[in-house]
């Protein structure tokens, strides 16, 4: 019985990273009542898949960055596909880059990840300008690029906390 438990633990604390992403992608795609909210709220799906990317690769997957993409995809009723191959994206690049990452301070972290999310932006930006066959203004994507700048350090420690207590330290890979 205790063997049961300690492998649905395991199982659970290994799903840990997805599910806080998932958290993250309802929390920021929930519809809130302020006004003018809805096109420039953070994108806190990319944040965390970046930290958990870096951190820990073992258990944030492809298929687990394309599953909560396509989940932020539905969520806030953009074009489906779009957050998955950014969040894909994302998670390639931090992976990528997580032995420069892992050694280096916080602030070379945020620096990484306001490169990751100002192309992220640039992306969505220029497909919606595709689709719609319109300039769209750059100002609401530009004020949630600096919202989501501002609150990634909130992120971070928050994921970080979570990591801290719940998961066992990751192995070099």
């Amino acid at each position: 019985m205790k063997i049961g438990l300690a492998l649905a633990a395991g199982r659970l604390h290994g799903l840990l990273p997805v599910l806080s992403c998932l958290v993250l992608a309802i929390i920021g795609t929930a519809p809130l009542e302020l006004p003018h909210f809805g096109p420039v709220g953070p994108v806190l799906a990319l944040m965390a898949v970046f930290y958990w990317s870096i951190f820990r690769a073992d258990l944030m997957t492809m298929l687990g960055a394309f599953s909560i993409g396509l989940v932020v995809d539905l969520l806030s009723g953009g074009p489906i596909g779009l957050h998955a191959v950014l969040l894909l994206l994302t998670h390639a690049l931090a992976v990528s880059q997580r032995r420069v990452f892992l050694g280096s301070s916080f602030l070379v972290n945020w620096w990484g990840y306001g490169m990751v999310a100002l192309g992220a932006a640039f992306v969505s930006w220029s497909v919606a300008c595709l689709l719609n066959w319109y300039l769209h203004d750059p100002r609401p994507l530009l004020a949630q690029l600096g919202l989501s700048l501002g609150l990634y350090p909130l992120v971070y420690w928050l994921l970080s906390r979570l990591e801290r207590r719940l998961l066992r330290p990751a192995l070099p890979i």
